[in-house]
């Protein structure tokens, strides 16, 4: 599949399981550019379990389901949040859609990009797991933020989404971003850990990005319906996820630059 021909940068959130944390780490992320004066989107990509509008605090009366329905167009289902960022709400609890095919994932990103030319950032929160149609989603992304934790089922399956990066020769543009760790030391040592393991079976390196630290009140802030860039700024939790931002925007501008000299 070839790359978005936008201008848009669009950026893949993945896991190799659920229950890291993924969409935390999306959402925050996708609140953090938006605070830098970044035109953001957030494509919820989790099609049967989605829940961005219950993190964001929003209400999203419809949602892609309707887009694949051809009932509603992209324009028809994005939320604009109070916070300046534009979501495409996911479904829940919709199995058909968490089986949609390698075209159908394709069109979906293709149809947000068309009608929303203006973005500096897409992100998309895939679904767990290695189906065909989280694969297809993370095939149009420019680059690639594997969240994952200390614990041995998420190792064992992002290693396994990495190893099929790898096939694709696509290391260079795949993030690893632990979560919930102990300390910025705890997460370094965990990216370390997956970096042995790569260099010695796939003989090839994982890229850092940053790592987000365990704070309770990611979970305090949900239930209150608040976000946590904008009504706890000055917080930890906030500031991991604003240094993640600020990796991430210098990860892209550095890639811009390598493509200019490769044109030139």
């Amino acid at each position: 599949m070839s790359e978005p021909k936008s201008t848009t940068r669009v950026i893949g959130i993945a896991s190799g399981k659920g229950g890291v944390g993924k969409t935390t780490v999306a959402v925050n992320l996708a609140l953090a550019l938006s605070a830098k004066g970044l035109r953001v989107g957030l494509l919820d990509a989790d099609l049967g379990l989605a829940n961005s509008q219950i993190l964001l605090g929003v209400n999203a009366p419809t949602n892609v389901s309707h887009v694949f329905d051809g009932e509603k167009t992209v324009t028809d289902v994005a939320v604009e949040t109070p916070q300046g960022l534009l979501l495409i709400p996911g479904a829940s609890g919709n199995q058909a859609l968490a089986n949609i095919t390698a075209v159908q994932a394709t069109s979906l990103i293709d149809q947000v990009l068309q009608s929303y030319p203006d973005l500096d950032v897409l992100l998309i929160d895939s679904a767990a797991g290695l189906s065909s149609a989280n694969m297809s989603f993370l095939d149009a992304c420019h680059l690639r933020l594997l969240v994952m934790q200390d614990e041995p089922a998420s190792i064992a399956d992002a290693y396994g989404l990495i190893k099929l990066e790898s096939r694709k020769d696509r290391l260079k543009d795949l993030y690893l971003v632990p979560n919930r760790v102990a300390s910025l030391q705890a997460g370094k040592s965990l990216f370390d850990k997956m970096n042995v393991v790569c260099m010695k079976f796939l003989e090839e390196p994982v890229n850092y990005l940053s790592c987000i630290l365990q704070d309770e009140l990611l979970a305090r802030v949900t239930r209150k319906r608040e976000t946590l860039i904008e009504h706890h700024p000055a917080s930890a939790a906030a500031q991991n996820f604003n240094q993640l931002a600020d990796q991430l925007t210098n990860q892209i501008a550095s890639k811009a630059a390598d493509r200019t000299l490769e044109q030139a």
